[in-house]
């Protein structure tokens, strides 16, 4: 008889120890790990270190990071001002933070590992309605960008803060007009190099420039510029040459 009891507890015992161990979680450091019960609804969210489910009730549905991660990407054909087509390449830090979530719970718990996605996509939406207002070489001064910037990153943080998305800042790290575009600022910045040299040459070297060409008639428009060129840098935006005489 003893012996019948005590085999039965330690039965019991073994049985008890194999049910703890299988409820005990560990959360890794900079995770949070969402527990949904035998339905699937979210319960609750454990944060790092060691928990007990509850056994045969709860069980961990998933597992995401909270630390400070970064994030990059590129956005195609955002146009300016004048319609031309830019590719934008941008960069940025964010966290996670289920804290910040307080409507909708289980639909934007569920969409936290996936945060980048979320945010790679109000990018692309916001820098297109910033940058549509600037002309192309406005976009290249240092203020406007860094305008461009702020704005992007205070617009972003209220989008995203909801869906317990904590963002740190954006930058912007290239933008790339079409390769035509960029040929034609090329060649117009060095034409006017090329006047600036004249202007600033002795009046003998200017006497022979002159004899031999205008500076205006060395250029033949219409066949230097491609369209999206003509479209954006115009004959009237360069300095007029130096008469001499």
């Amino acid at each position: 008889m003893t012996l019948l009891i005590l085999s039965l507890v330690v039965m019991g015992a073994g049985l008890y120890y194999l049910i703890v161990r299988n409820s005990a979680v560990i959360v890794p450091e900079d995770h949070n790990a969402v527990v949904v019960n035998r339905q699937g609804f979210i319960k609750r969210v454990l944060p790092s270190g060691s928990h007990h489910l509850k056994p045969g009730l709860e069980k961990v549905e998933f597992v995401f990071e909270t630390k400070t991660k970064l994030v990059k990407g590129a956005v195609t054909d955002v146009p300016t001002a004048e319609g031309v087509l830019l590719t934008v390449h941008w960069s940025g830090t964010y966290s996670v933070d289920t804290s910040l979530i307080t409507e909708r719970v289980s639909q934007r718990l569920r969409g936290l590992p996936k945060a980048d996605k979320s945010l790679q996509r109000q990018v692309d939406v916001v820098l297109r309605r910033l940058m549509g207002v600037y002309t192309l070489r406005a976009l290249f001064k240092p203020s406007i960008r860094k305008r461009i910037e702020r704005q992007l990153t205070a617009s972003l943080k209220g989008k995203l803060q909801p869906s317990g998305i904590a963002l740190n800042g954006l930058n912007l790290q290239a933008i790339i007009p079409p390769e035509e575009v960029l040929q034609a600022l090329n060649q117009a910045q060095a034409i006017q190099t090329l006047d600036s040299a004249v202007r600033h040459s002795d009046a003998a070297t200017r006497e022979m420039i002159a004899g031999a060409h205008q500076l205006e008639d060395l250029i033949e428009w219409g066949k230097l510029f491609p369209p999206y060129g003509r479209y954006v840098l115009t004959k009237s935006s360069l300095p007029e040459p130096t008469t001499v005489g």
